[in-house]
């Protein structure tokens, strides 16, 4: 398996596309989907094969994903997201998203340029969907603890918050250490712009979807 330390893509090279399981999607369906309007837009902006959009397509909602190459996800802008600018796609009711543990050599290159430093990955995804759809777009994003905790005070990113430069996080969803396929990896989904959830979740297998 893969240790936590052993997540740097700077450092491992590895697959990239680490695939969300199914329950998880369910689970955050079913504390999300009353919170989005039923004609709004859905948006994965690292789609993959598609499990995060599959319970809202299935039950009706408007659904795109975005990702570098077409994994199976029928309704996919093939494209780097990076590379998206704004006003090509319609601001979403929701963006929701598990962003690459791995990148290609040209989007490595692109967000050196870009971000510079080593940025956390899941934070250039972050920055991409607020520059394209506004800071008040609802967002649920799977991150490394580190996102949120383990900074100092002179941490850009907790700059970022506390100034306000970044949307609350209105709650947490926790996940087990090995939610991903022979993966171990602190992890847990940050929502921002739903202030009517419950401040946290435990993730839970068997949720009832209702549309």
């Amino acid at each position: 398996m893969y240790r936590v330390d052993r997540n740097n893509f700077y450092q491992v090279q590895k697959n990239a596309t680490v695939c969300t399981p199914d329950y998880v999607s369910d689970f955050l369906f079913s504390i999300l989907h009353s919170h989005i309007k039923r004609d709004g837009l859905v948006v994965d902006p690292c789609v993959g094969e598609g499990s995060l959009l599959r319970p809202w397509q299935e039950s009706g909602w408007n659904t795109v994903g975005i990702d570098i190459e077409r994994q199976g996800f029928p309704k996919t802008i093939v494209k780097n997201y990076l590379d998206v600018k704004k006003g090509e796609i319609a601001k979403p009711a929701l963006v929701i998203m598990n962003p690459p543990f791995n990148i290609d050599a040209k989007t490595k290159e692109y967000i050196k340029r870009h971000y510079g430093g080593r940025p956390l990955l899941p934070e250039v995804w972050f920055q991409k969907a607020l520059e394209l759809f506004g800071t008040k777009v609802p967002i649920a994003m799977f991150t490394p603890y580190g996102f949120r905790l383990n900074q100092t005070e002179e941490s850009k990113r907790w700059r970022r918050f506390i100034e306000g430069e970044y949307p609350d996080i209105t709650s947490i969803v926790s996940l087990p250490k090995n939610v991903f396929d022979r993966i171990l990896f602190h992890s847990e989904v940050l929502i921002f712009n739903l202030p009517k959830l419950r401040g946290h979740y435990f993730v839970r297998h068997g949720e009832k979807r209702a549309a």
